[in-house]
């Protein structure tokens, strides 16, 4: 990545398609801490709706466009947030960044071969999507290389997690449907066997009437 600072904006840009992914681990504190003490954002932006009943996929897109207007301070809410929760990323990269120099925060640009045995250690234990994020915004300063091949990793990783994601919801709808199709037979199972029943005991009653009549004929 480009050694020179990136803007908020730039960052979360670059970080769109995980957008949904970031709002999911930050929902809470943005609804306890930043929604809570700014009910004229709330006003603005999502009509006064009391903010526990705020949905989340309202959240991201009204986040989204605000960080991507440049709202810096927001930005630097969600951004925090995010790292905070994931503090165990931060462990990592900071053990392997201080091996490398003590001060790491003001490392230029690591090599590549430092950026590979850094990225490959992290990708390991975290998955290459979640590292993307991280070094987005905490701006780990990577050859441009280096991080031009983590993203494409990160954006084959997405586009793979949403193919199985759409497989796994369209297989869900699949079994949803083979569910209802099967309670439904089995009503209508219900009914008939009700039925045959019903028409059974109607025969045996017409056939004792019969039988009656018959008897009561005999007799005459």
């Amino acid at each position: 990545m480009n050694t020179e600072k990136a803007s908020w904006s730039e960052r979360f840009s670059l970080l769109s398609p995980w957008f949904a992914d970031i709002m999911t681990v930050v929902k809470r504190d943005c609804k306890s801490e930043h929604l809570r003490l700014d009910p004229q954002f709330v006003r603005q932006h999502f009509g006064g709706v009391p903010v526990h009943k705020i949905r989340l996929e309202d959240m991201r897109a009204v986040y989204l466009q605000q960080l991507l207007a440049g709202q810096e301070r927001l930005a630097d809410f969600v951004a925090n947030r995010w790292l905070f929760r994931n503090m165990d990323v931060y462990r990592f990269f900071e053990t392997v960044l201080g091996k490398i120099a003590p001060e790491f925060e003001k490392i230029d640009e690591l090599s590549e071969d430092q950026a590979k045995e850094l990225l490959n250690g992290a990708k390991e234990q975290f998955g290459v999507e979640k590292v993307f994020c991280f070094v987005v915004l905490n701006e780990v300063a990577l050859p441009k290389k280096s991080f031009d091949d983590l993203q494409r990793q990160a954006l084959e990783s997405l586009a793979e997690r949403q193919q199985q994601e759409q497989e796994l919801e369209e297989q869900g709808a699949v079994s949803r449907i083979q569910q209802e199709l099967e309670r439904t037979k089995e009503r209508y199972e219900k009914k008939i066997k009700d039925l045959i029943k019903k028409h059974q005991a109607e025969l045996v009653k017409l056939q004792k009437q019969i039988s009656k009549l018959q008897s009561e004929h005999a007799n005459v």
